[in-house]
């Protein structure tokens, strides 16, 4: 039956009630872009990277961050680390950005977690140092300002870590420390945080950097990563699940693709999303020319190799655009949706309402974009 027959065949079915053509299936996710970070010393913001993320008191703070105001990598541009912390605020279906505040120093590339109204955010680096530090930040309406507090310090700095909370305790995984990347999962009470930080078992998989941890019922889960070892990149496409109460580790189903720098969220009781992440393909080719350029003299050869290099940063295709959702209950991944603009990586996917929120982040290499993203997740069929 060809689709003008199947259409008229129908119209004798409309008495019968509306009928849901399967091409007008509707999309699950709808999106809807918010209002650019407010622009800086009379220049506009680039936008950043790294930052801490989170709802407060009813209003999304970003704090610090890093970003390249003064030329991009290609362009010798230096890398700078922010201050810097924002509010956005709503007011019917108008959204605002506000200053709130500062960090006491510049700091990026931590892992941020809601509580109890604070933004938790652990670790983190900057241009010198990583951070063990574990600080908050609470909205304060009245004054229109952020006010901190302070919370045990982790066993040890990290910085490109991930977090989450279950059942009042705080979980790290993972991230970059002194000693190289870990696999460690540490834990604290956030009720009785007196009692410092105590370590789980590690993680049964390679040690890794920009992964996820998400929360869902009684379990964690672990979603790809990567490591960065003498200037070589691996990435990861394992995924694993952690039950506390027995504190054991067990893998799951590998991701489609491997991803690092991505964001991942619980959606209901039995489903995690995935909103794109960087498969490493560029990167990997940028760290090999990086290889080459180290073992060349001076001279045309290398300067050709460094337009090239140059090249694969300026002209980048962006990151994974696919929003992949794995079901718990099944064990399965599926691809539920694609991003319809530059997929922002090294950011969080922050819950607000009944909206999910990408705020800012790098969308190709040393280039933030200023926009965020809100989403409407429909339910899944």
């Amino acid at each position: 039956m060809d689709r003008l027959t199947f259409l008229l065949g129908l119209g004798g079915m409309l008495g019968m009630g509306a009928v849901k053509l399967p091409w007008d299936k509707p999309a699950r996710f709808r999106y809807h872009p918010l209002p650019d970070l407010p622009g800086q010393q009379a220049q506009a913001n680039p936008g950043v990277a790294g930052a801490f993320a989170g709802v407060s008191n009813g209003a999304l703070l970003l704090a610090g961050g890093a970003n390249f105001p003064n030329g991009y990598p290609w362009q010798n541009g230096t890398k700078v680390w922010q201050t810097t912390v924002y509010a956005l605020l709503e007011n019917g279906r108008q959204f605002q950005w506000l200053p709130a505040g500062a960090l006491a120093k510049p700091l990026a590339y931590g892992a941020s977690v809601v509580w109890n109204e604070q933004l938790i955010c652990i670790g983190g680096n900057d241009v010198a140092q990583r951070h063990a530090e574990v600080f908050t930040l609470r909205w304060d309406a009245a004054a229109k300002q952020v006010q901190t507090g302070a919370l045990p310090s982790l066993p040890l700095a990290l910085a490109n870590q991930a977090a989450a909370v279950l059942d009042q305790v705080l979980y790290v995984f993972g991230g970059e420390s002194n000693h190289g990347t870990e696999k460690s999962l540490f834990v604290l009470d956030l009720q009785n945080p007196a009692a410092g930080w105590h370590k789980r078992a590690d993680l049964p998989g390679p040690a890794r950097a920009f992964s996820t941890l998400v929360a869902q019922g009684s379990a964690l889960y672990v979603l790809g990563g990567r490591e960065t070892s003498k200037g070589t990149t691996t990435m990861f496409q394992d995924a694993y699940l952690y039950q506390p109460q027995q504190d054991t580790w067990a893998a799951l189903p590998a991701l489609p693709v491997p991803l690092a720098a991505h964001s991942s969220i619980a959606d209901g009781a039995s489903s995690l999303l995935i909103f794109g992440g960087d498969d490493g393909v560029r990167l990997q080719q940028i760290e090999a020319l990086n290889r080459q350029l180290g073992q060349l003299p001076d001279g045309p050869e290398k300067a050709a190799l460094v337009r090239k290099r140059n090249d694969l940063q300026s002209i980048h295709p962006g990151f994974r655009r696919e929003v992949w959702e794995f079901r718990t209950d099944t064990k399965s991944w599926v691809e539920v949706g694609k991003l319809p603009f530059a997929t922002p990586v090294t950011t969080p996917t922050v819950r607000w309402g009944q909206h999910l929120i990408i705020p800012s982040g790098e969308v190709s290499p040393g280039i933030r974009t200023p926009g965020s993203w809100q989403i409407t997740v429909g339910k899944s069929s």
